[in-house]
Parts: C-alpha cells; sequence; structure tokens
C-alpha cells in the first residue's frame, strides 16, 4: 500500500474514532440537558400549589383528622385543561395545557388526579416521588406509561403538604416528555446531520494533507525512475525538511556515480574508437621507413594524414557531446529566430547541394521564433542537414519545413536517399554508429545524432528519424525552448 493511502486511512481511523465518541457524548448530553432544564420549573410549580393547597386545610377535631381540600385546585386546573391556544415553540406546536396534577395524603393514597380522577384511591406510598417527599427528602420520578416506548415517559416532581410543621400530604406536578423527547430527536437528527458532514469534510481534507506530505516523496521516486530509465533530468523542488535533505544527498550521489562512470564509459569508448586509427597510421608509419615507391609513399602519407583527422574528429565530437552531456540546463538563452537560423545554414551548405545537383526547397515561414541556446541549436539544425545532404544521391532532392502547433517549433527535414535501413532503426541514436556515405563508403564519427538527441531534450523537445514514402528518410526535430 502507497504511503499516502497509509497516511489517509490513519487519519480515517483517528477521525472515525474522535467523532464517534465525541457524537455519542454530545447525543447522552443532549438527552438530559433539556430534561434537567424543564425539571427546574416543575419544582416550582409543585411547591406553589402545594403552598396553595396549604391554604385550604381543614381539622375535624384533632390533628390526625386534618383534610386536605382540593375542590379549589380541581376547579382551577379543570379551567386550565380547557383552554385551547395555538403557541408556535420552534419545531413544537403547543396547543392545550399538559400538566397533571395528583395529592396524596399522609398514607400515600391519592385524593385528588386531574388526569380523569382515573388514579384516586390507589395507594402511591412507595412511588419514589411520594415516599421520599413524606421522608422530607426531594421526590421525582420519571416512568413510562408503555414500558415499550421511550417516548411515553413521564416526569412526577413532588412537593410537600406542611401543616403546622408535618407533612401531611404530597403534591406532585406531572409532565409527559413527548414535548420535549421531540425537541431532543430534532436535535439529535441535526447533529448527526452535522457530524457526518463534518467528517465527511475532515476526510476530504485528511486526503489532501496526505497528498501533500507524500508528494515530495512521489517527485523523488518519479527522479530515480527517471534517472534509471537515463533520461535527462534535474532534481525537482523539495520544499524544506528531511525530505530536501535526502533529495540533496540523492543527487550528489548521483552525480559522484555518473561522473565515474561517465569517465569509464568515455575512455572505453575512446580507446575502441581511436584504436582503428592509430593501427592504421603505425602501419603507415613502419612502411614509410622502408625503401618504397614515390607514389605509395604519397599514397601512406596521404592514409596518415586523413586518419589523424578523424582522430581529431572523434576528440572534438566527444568533447563537444561530452559537454552537452553534462549540462542540466540552458545557459546562454535567447530569442531564436528558427527561420532565419534554417535559411542561413541552407546557404552555408549550398556549394554540396550544388556540387551533388540536389534541389533544396525551403519552407521555413518568417518569424517563427522560441527561446533557446543558438549555439546548440545551429549545431542540431546543421547535422541533421549534412546528413540529409550526404545520404541523398545525386540530383535527388532535399525538403525542409518548420511548422507551428500549440507554442511548439517542427523542424521536419525530408530527402530522397537510400533510407535507414530495418536493422539500423534502433540504432542511429547510439554513440558512434554510423552507416556508410554513399558516395565515399565512408563512416562519420557517429556522434552526430546523439548531439542533436542532447539539444533536443534540453529543449525540452525530441527528435524523431523514420522513413520516408517511397523512399528516403524524415527526421523531425520537436522544440519547445526554455527559460
Amino acid at each position: 500500500m502507497k504511503i499516502c493511502y497509509r497516511i489517509f486511512l490513519g487519519f480515517a481511523v483517528i477521525l472515525a474514532a474522535g467523532f464517534y465518541f465525541l457524537i455519542s457524548w454530545i447525543m447522552s448530553d443532549v438527552n438530559v440537558q433539556p430534561k434537567k432544564s424543564m425539571e427546574e420549573p416543575l419544582v416550582d410549580i409543585a411547591h406553589i400549589l402545594a403552598s396553595f393547597l396549604e391554604q385550604n386545610i381543614y381539622n375535624e377535631g384533632d390533628n390526625d383528622s386534618n383534610k386536605i381540600s382540593t375542590g379549589l385546585l380541581e376547579v382551577f386546573l379543570d379551567n386550565a385543561g380547557k383552554r385551547r391556544f395555538s403557541s408556535r415553540i420552534y419545531e413544537l406546536k403547543k396547543t392545550q395545557v399538559s400538566l397533571g396534577v395528583y395529592v396524596t395524603d399522609k398514607q400515600g393514597i391519592v385524593i385528588y388526579d386531574s388526569n380523569n380522577g382515573q388514579w384516586v384511591g390507589q395507594d402511591f406510598s412507595r412511588k419514589n416521588d411520594v415516599f421520599l417527599t413524606m421522608r422530607g427528602k426531594y421526590g421525582a420520578r420519571t416512568t413510562r406509561l408503555d414500558p415499550e416506548d421511550p417516548m411515553s415517559s413521564v416526569a412526577y416532581v413532588a412537593a410537600p403538604i406542611v401543616f403546622k410543621g408535618d407533612i401531611i400530604g404530597v403534591c406532585t406536578v406531572t409532565k409527559p416528555w413527548q414535548s420535549i423527547n421531540s425537541f431532543i430527536e430534532t436535535t439529535r437528527q441535526k447533529i448527526i446531520a452535522v457530524g457526518i458532514t463534518a467528517f465527511a469534510a475532515a476526510l476530504v481534507l485528511s486526503f489532501f494533507i496526505s497528498y501533500w506530505i507524500t508528494r515530495p516523496i512521489r517527485l523523488l521516486t518519479a527522479y530515480a525512475d527517471t534517472i534509471k530509465e537515463g533520461r535527462r533530468t534535474t532534481l525537482p523542488k523539495l520544499g524544506k525538511g528531511e525530505v530536501k535533505v535526502l533529495g540533496d544527498s540523492f543527487e550528489k550521489m548521483k552525480e559522484s556515480l555518473e561522473g565515474k562512470k561517465y569517465i569509464e564509459k568515455y575512455v572505453q569508448t575512446l580507446t575502441h574508437q581511436v584504436k582503428g586509427p592509430l593501427s592504421a597510421i603505425r602501419g603507415a608509419a613502419e612502411l614509410l621507413q622502408e625503401e618504397i615507391p614515390e607514389k605509395d609513399r604519397q599514397k601512406f602519407i596521404s592514409n596518415i594524414d586523413m586518419e589523424s583527422k578523424r582522430i581529431q574528429r572523434i576528440v572534438d565530437r566527444m568533447l563537444e557531446l561530452a559537454s552537452l552531456e553534462q549540462q542540466r540546463e540552458l545557459r546562454n538563452v535567447e530569442n531564436i529566430n528558427l527561420s532565419q537560423l534554417v535559411t542561413d545554414i541552407a546557404d552555408g551548405l549550398a556549394v554540396m547541394v550544388n556540387r551533388k545537383e540536389i534541389t533544396l526547397s525551403l519552407s521555413v515561414g518568417e518569424g517563427l521564433c522560441f527561446k533557446g541556446e543558438r549555439f546548440l541549436v545551429h549545431q542540431a539544425v546543421f547535422n541533421l542537414l549534412q546528413n540529409a545532404v550526404d545520404f541523398t544521391p545525386k540530383g535527388g532532392t532535399i525538403s525542409v519545413e518548420i511548422r507551428e502547433h500549440f507554442g511548439r517549433l517542427f523542424l521536419i527535414i525530408r530527402d530522397t536517399g537510400a533510407g535507414i535501413p530495418d536493422y539500423a532503426m534502433d540504432k542511429i541514436f547510439d554513440k558512434f554508429y554510423s552507416l556508410q556515405r554513399p558516395d565515399t563508403g565512408q563512416k562519420s564519427s557517429g556522434l552526430g545524432l546523439s548531439l542533436v538527441k542532447e539539444v533536443a531534450e534540453l529543449h525540452n523537445g525530441d527528435i524523431t528519424i523514420k522513413k520516408n514514402s517511397p523512399h528516403g528518410t524524415v527526421a523531425i526535430l520537436k522544440l519547445v525552448g526554455g527559460s
């Protein structure tokens, strides 16, 4: 699993656990807090009604026969119960009084019940509200009318009825939790919706954070893959911190290994390429030490001169290519008029073109420009045009065209030469690989197209060489330019 996904998964697990416990705690608190708020005014109402009843106590002869008169309370509550109104309390529409009251005597027997008197005569002495209140404690309870329905809960809050310092009865106020439960349920739904939305937003944010954290690692990995494939690249911007230090160390290690490998490779290649000309020079020099005809002497001297020049060309081209391969970015960037550059190079090759009676046609437009390093682009275009001239037979044709497409310039060179054999198509950009020129049978240094490829990559482009139809070769140089 990718490190980005591991970090994201870690974030997701932590967020899920955190949100679960947070929402659970809030939900449990939401279930309690409104009921706490409702219970406090119920206590006030119970004591107000108990105080009212204390004003309506009569005595039949001794203290044990004190009676609680509920007549006025009954009239009062009956009238209140008959009232109809319309009150919008947030999501709740209230139309009637939902409070209930029952009164018990000293023995806990119900002597009044506002709910149609259904509990009158019943013994409530063991109910928590009555039992605790009769003993001078705070009496309250919550009981479900339907044991299977949590929405049927009713709160009971009691206050003592006191006469001459003695508790002679209990006044209990009842309040269904149904209205409160509707508020709680609405709040719970909102909390769940907000929690899910916040969790989803946190997940999205955590994904982007994990992506941002691992971005330098991905850039460094892509950089390493590019190096492995042997393509030109530069160390990406890795910001600051440990990854930046790692990238710098990686770059230094790469440069050190590349430098060592580069030297070994080029020493071996140069030794191999120079060995042939040196052998020819040495053989000719040994023969010149003997008595030979003047005609042969001049021939061997010419061979020595030709082979020494060949060595010089190889060395010069290798130094030029080595310098180019070590160049990581453009240096002397300027605005290059590719149309004019191609025209000037074609004019410089006019002598060779005329000598071979080649028809050279230019369709390069005017003022097609891009930013680049003029010297390198000149070398690349010169190599491609010279190859076209070298491989085009006498009386053949060469066409040069420049096209512009989405800010990119394409230099297209077509010739009517023998073309590239199938076996050579995969090798033409290899260093020191060269085909024999049709006119002379000789090979070049084999470094020209390698140089063209390096120049194209430095200018964010590429070079493509393929067969022309019906015969010949097409070279396409794409140049994007740099800053």
